[in-house]
């Protein structure tokens, strides 16, 4: 039976508009961190995650293979190796206006933190730039077996 541990939240905006900033093209950006106390834990740990992010798209037609993506990466720093799990939304040219995003994946067999713990990022990345508009959510949640 599992053993519930611990679950944040980290919220930027909670309304979609609410929030206006400018995101730098070919740039990922932390939008949420959330530490994860496992204090306690017994066998395997594993978290699950939601998160949304909405972004405003630049109103030119957007390039051939524009892309914008909402990932979770374990700690704070913004690197592939990290990366637990990510959303992709393939733009069209014709591509206008608010994309939302949003996310539900699970991290398993994760490595016990010797500082008893977990940290987690999510970032929002835009080929293309745009800006970021709101809702701005993370939500994580850490079990053992």
């Amino acid at each position: 039976m599992s053993k519930f541990l611990d679950t944040r939240t980290s919220q930027n905006a909670n309304t979609g508009g609410s929030i206006e900033i400018a995101l730098a093209p070919m740039t990922p950006t932390a939008i949420g961190v959330v530490g994860l106390n496992v204090t306690g834990a017994d066998g395997e740990l594993r978290v699950t995650f939601s998160g949304i992010a909405a972004i405003n798209l630049p109103d030119a037609p957007q390039p051939e293979g524009s892309v914008i993506v909402l990932a979770v990466v374990r700690g704070t720093t913004l690197v592939q190796e990290a990366l637990v799990g990510d959303v992709v939304l393939p733009l069209l040219p014709t591509d206008t206006g608010v994309k939302i995003l949003n996310l539900t994946i699970s991290d398993y067999n994760v490595p016990y933190p010797s500082s008893n713990q977990l940290v987690y990022s999510l970032a929002v990345f835009s080929s293309i730039g745009g800006t970021r508009a709101g809702p701005e959510s993370f939500y994580a949640s850490a079990y053992s077996d």
